[in-house]
């Protein structure tokens, strides 16, 4: 692969996304979406589809604040009646006790406007059968004969590549239900460059999700941003603004319930140090801005009310490009956050919690 200066290639990149293309694109909207109020979109990577330049995510931020399912379905359909058309979540999204929460209410908005989303989720099995019973879940769940895109999530070790790519793996179920038009695109998360560069040329991926923020912890732009704008891979930012970590209200870990379970919380950091906020910082929509100026498809967001669906929009609708100078000012504020995150790679004896 040819290397270019980092600056040259976030130059290039941000004249793209001001345009809403990622590299060589080809074809139509493949499944035309009903009239929304006007949100920027971008091609999805080389599948022919455009997506609202941000995504409702089906997450933590999701799941565990809103507190009914009629509230959460509710949220969605507000996303989508903006213009959010990327709905983003996976198999396992929810409690231990209720894993099925985030899917199902999506799912309930999907009655009614289905034909106005693109909805991604994601697989936790790594074999066949049991991703085949995931998938079939995920239909059911969400009201719907087909799901627009399957992840692998978030693979954290190269014995897991290995896995889904055997021949009684998770990927060739994904292979299969694409045959069958029941999944229209593939791809995978990960939360380390390294594995991710391993796993774009054995998968090769419509589309893969990653932590993207400010801090550059883990950084995916040296390497990882030019490959998969070369090869014209839909990339979906996650994280952005950590998890809502960094934010001043998610001092004491009030932002994610796992902070009071988790057997590792000064490793997995589920919340900000206080001293980040006695200085300059960067404010969520800065971190915003950030993301979507790098050669993204789309950035989702964690949505936990009507006020954060406002906000993330309000900044997709104003967007532009942010300059050299101001994502380096932007990055410089942000290392008062960066160690702070579960996702974040580091010297392990357990393996990190999901996404």
């Amino acid at each position: 692969m040819t290397r270019i200066s980092r600056r040259k290639f976030f130059e290039e990149s941000a004249a793209i996304a001001g345009a809403g293309l990622l590299g060589r694109l080809a074809g139509p909207l493949s499944v035309p979406l009903l009239a929304a109020p006007a949100l920027p979109r971008r091609r999805f990577g080389k599948t022919g589809v455009q997506v609202s330049m941000v995504g409702l995510g089906g997450g933590g931020r999701f799941f565990e604040p809103v507190e009914s399912d009629e509230a959460g379905a509710e949220l969605v359909r507000k996303a989508i009646e903006r213009g959010v058309d990327f709905i983003e979540t996976s198999a396992n999204y929810g409690p231990r006790e209720d894993p099925d929460r985030s899917e199902r209410r999506i799912g309930m908005a999907m009655k009614t406007h289905r034909a106005r989303a693109f909805i991604e989720t994601k697989i936790d099995a790594r074999d066949y059968d049991g991703a085949m019973r995931e998938m079939e879940r995920s239909l059911k769940l969400f009201n719907t004969d087909h799901i627009d895109l399957v992840l692998h999530h978030a693979f954290f070790d190269v014995k897991e590549v290995d896995r889904v790519l055997q021949n009684d793996g998770a990927e060739r179920a994904i292979r299969k239900m694409v045959e069958q038009k029941a999944v229209r695109f593939h791809g995978f998360s990960c939360h380390l460059p390294a594995l991710t560069l391993n796993a774009i040329p054995r998968i090769e991926p419509d589309a893969i999700q990653l932590p993207l923020n400010a801090t550059r912890v883990p950084d995916f732009e040296v390497e990882v941003l030019p490959l998969t704008s070369s090869k014209t891979i839909a990339v979906i930012a996650m994280k952005t603004v950590g998890h809502g970590f960094f934010r001043k209200e998610a001092i004491g870990g009030v932002f994610d319930s796992r902070s009071k379970t988790d057997k590792n919380p000064a490793e997995h950091r589920f919340s900000p140090p206080e001293e980040a906020f006695t200085g300059p910082h960067p404010m969520p929509d800065d971190f915003v801005r950030y993301a979507l100026s790098l050669p993204i498809a789309t950035a989702v967001i964690g949505t936990d009310s009507v006020a954060t669906l406002d906000a993330y929009t309000r900044v997709a609708r104003t967007f532009k490009p942010l300059t050299v100078a101001e994502r380096n000012s932007i990055h410089e504020r942000a290392q008062v956050f960066a160690t702070t995150g579960y996702w974040i790679p580091r010297q392990r004896t357990t393996r990190p919690v999901a996404d």
